[in-house]
């Protein structure tokens, strides 16, 4: 009889267990998997983008955008994002999730720098 109860409050506590953990929500970590994360360093470059790489495995990557031209205040654009305009020496930091590969155009949203060259192609892989 002892055996018998102590066997029934285990399986109460194993079911109490169970119903909290179904219960807990579901993290974006534990739904996509852990995503590796890739920093990029973008410099303005007279009316061109310098990247430390032009792609990245599928995941976070994180651009840090730094505005290194004396004359001409710049943004950076990619997948919908885009930094603050940046005067000469200021930087921002862009962190973007890429979950599918592909191909993602970046660009300067400022007037006419987009035409004058500075754009390109970011592959996620």
């Amino acid at each position: 009889m002892k055996r018998k109860a102590l066997m029934i409050t285990g399986l109460c506590a194993l079911a109490v267990a169970l119903a909290q953990a179904s219960l807990r929500p579901a993290s974006a970590h534990a739904t996509h998997g852990a995503l590796p994360v890739t920093t990029i360093k973008v410099e303005t470059h007279g009316s061109i983008f310098k990247m430390s790489a032009k792609t990245a495995p599928r995941g976070v990557v994180i651009f840090k955008v730094t505005n290194t031209n004396h004359y001409t205040r710049h943004d950076f654009s990619i997948k919908g994002r885009t930094t603050p305009v940046l005067s000469y020496g200021q930087s921002a930091t862009l962190r973007v999730h890429f979950l599918r590969p592909g191909r993602y155009p970046y660009k300067c949203t400022l007037p006419h720098h987009a035409g004058w060259g500075q754009k390109g192609v970011f592959t996620i892989t």
